[in-house]
């Protein structure tokens, strides 16, 4: 919890930086004041380095704890199976074993977009939320006329079948593990009986199985990033439009705008870190399963 905490507040702060800039040289260009423009290229530079400082810090503790998770868990795990009576681990062939062991134990840390980013891309779109409220409300309002149908779209067409489609992937997974095994453990035998060709049909029908079940899951993510540019560019595009007709009433400044824009890439891409997150742990919640019916 500790880590999160200290981790959440990365995205948001590259964003900021990056807003403060922009929003700072474009109103000194704009008022032809080359000091200010200077100034604002030296906080760009300073803040930047003090970012990336600060994100490499966290992360320098954060990889081995998740690594160090992994050991344990894996552990954990071995030291399960192994406890079971023979009539139980014989019920199920080695394949399922050896991908629990792996495949499931490795699901929670081996991605990068898990509840950890979760936590970061919410951190970045609230405290990018307030800084546009204040800076212009209607702004605020026209990017989220795009970016909730999104948020609603992902959520509810793709994240929702990703935990049934992992878990038969991960079914698949074993049965193919276990047909591999059965190929090589027994190749002695299958020379010796003629039956080396059908221990092959068997792995090449579980390698089939296998493929089709993980396209399933490609096209879901496919179909996301198809939906992508139609909210993405066309809330960038509306509000380009209306920040014109602002502009020109001196509601807004050009600067403001271009901050405006990168907070509102803050949103959009924390939106979207979320989405991607919530549908990694939908899919690693059938791993989650799977493990807790050997250790409860």
């Amino acid at each position: 919890m500790l880590l999160i905490l200290l981790r959440c507040p990365v995205d948001f702060l590259f964003t900021w930086v990056n807003a403060g800039f922009l929003s700072r040289a474009f109103n000194a260009a704009g008022n032809l004041d080359s000091g200010a423009v200077v100034s604002a290229c030296l906080f760009f530079g300073a803040a930047t380095l003090g970012a990336f400082l600060y994100n490499f810090s966290v992360r320098m503790f954060f990889a081995p704890f998740c690594v160090k998770m992994e050991r344990i868990l894996r552990g954990k795990v071995y030291e399960r199976i192994v406890s079971f009576p023979y009539e139980r681990i014989e019920s199920l062939p080695s394949g399922e074993w050896i991908t629990r062991l792996n495949i499931d134990v490795r699901a929670p840390y081996s991605q990068p977009t898990h509840i950890p980013t979760a936590v970061c891309a919410m951190f970045n779109i609230i405290a990018s939320s307030v800084v546009l409220i204040g800076v212009n409300f209607s702004v605020f309002g026209w990017i989220l006329a795009f970016v909730i149908p999104h948020i609603l779209f992902s959520q509810f067409f793709i994240a929702r079948a990703m935990p049934g489609l992992n878990a038969r992937s991960l079914e698949s997974a074993a049965k193919n593990t276990g047909e591999l095994t059965a190929l090589i453990t027994c190749a002695d035998a299958a020379a010796i009986y003629d039956c080396r060709e059908y221990l092959i049909e068997r792995f090449e029908k579980s390698s089939l199985d296998l493929m089709r079940a993980k396209m399933k899951m490609v096209k879901r993510n496919a179909l996301s990033s198809a939906v992508l540019p139609l909210f993405g560019l066309g809330g960038y595009l509306a509000l380009l439009i209306a920040a014109g007709k602002w502009i020109s009433d001196g509601l807004l400044t050009f600067g403001d705008l271009t901050a405006a824009f990168q907070f509102r890439g803050g949103v959009l891409l924390g939106s979207l870190s979320l989405i991607n997150s919530l549908i990694s742990v939908s899919s690693s919640a059938a791993s989650a399963r799977r493990l807790n019916e050997l250790l409860i």
